[in-house]
C-alpha cells in the first residue's frame, strides 16, 4: 500500500515547476523596496525637521538680541553714559553687540545665547539712527515748540542677527524716541 501511496504522490508533485519560489523572490524583492524607500523617506524628513529647527533657533536668538535692545533701552538712567541710548545720542550708531544668556549687553566675539561659550548661538545688534529728530515721526504725542527748544522724534532702526552654526536669520524693529531738538 505504501508503494502505491508513493506512486500517487510522485504522479501530483512530479511536475512542479518552482513557482512558489519565484512568486515569494518577487514579493521578497517589493517588500525590500518599499522598506527601503520608507527609510529614505524618513531620513529626508528628520533632516527637514532640523533644518526646520535650527532657523527657529536662529530667528529666536535675532529677535532675542532686538527685545535685549529693548529692554536696555528702559532700563537705567538714559543720561548715564554707560546707557544704551547715551551711546546712540552721540555716536549715532550702534554696532558689534551681542547680548549673552542673562540679556546683558556686550561687545560681540565669545558671546553666546547658549552660555556655554562654544559659539552655538549668537545674537548680535546694528541700531542705526536713521533720523535725530523729525518733529511728524512722533505719532500720538502732542509735539510742538517749547521754551528749551522744539521737541521731535530721534527714529532708530533696530536690526538683529541670529546665528545658529552657519545658519543666519535677522530680525528688524524701528523705534521712536521723543527727544527735544538742538
Amino acid at each position: 500500500m505504501n508503494k502505491q501511496m508513493n506512486r500517487n504522490l510522485s504522479r501530483i508533485g512530479g511536475k512542479q515547476t518552482g513557482a512558489a519560489l519565484f512568486v515569494s523572490l518577487i514579493l521578497l524583492i517589493a517588500l525590500t523596496i518599499i522598506g527601503l524607500s520608507a527609510a529614505n523617506r524618513s531620513n529626508l524628513q528628520e533632516r527637514m525637521a532640523s533644518n526646520m529647527h535650527i532657523q527657529n533657533l536662529a530667528f529666536n536668538a535675532a529677535e532675542s538680541a532686538v527685545g535685549g535692545f529693548v529692554v536696555d533701552s528702559y532700563t537705567g538712567n538714559k543720561l548715564d553714559p554707560g546707557h544704551v541710548l547715551y551711546d546712540l545720542r552721540i555716536n549715532e550708531t550702534l554696532s558689534n553687540v551681542c547680548y549673552d544668556a542673562t540679556g546683558t549687553r556686550q561687545p560681540c566675539g565669545g558671546v553666546y545665547l547658549d552660555g556655554d561659550k562654544q559659539g552655538a548661538i549668537e545674537a548680535s545688534l546694528e541700531v542705526t539712527v536713521l533720523q535725530s529728530c523729525n518733529p511728524r515721526a512722533c505719532g500720538g504725542f502732542s509735539l510742538g515748540n517749547s521754551s528749551s527748544g522744539s521737541i521731535g522724534c530721534r527714529v532708530y532702526r533696530i536690526d538683529g542677527t541670529g546665528k545658529v552654526g552657519n545658519k543666519v536669520e535677522s530680525s528688524s524693529l524701528w523705534a521712536y524716541e521723543v527727544t527735544t531738538c538742538q
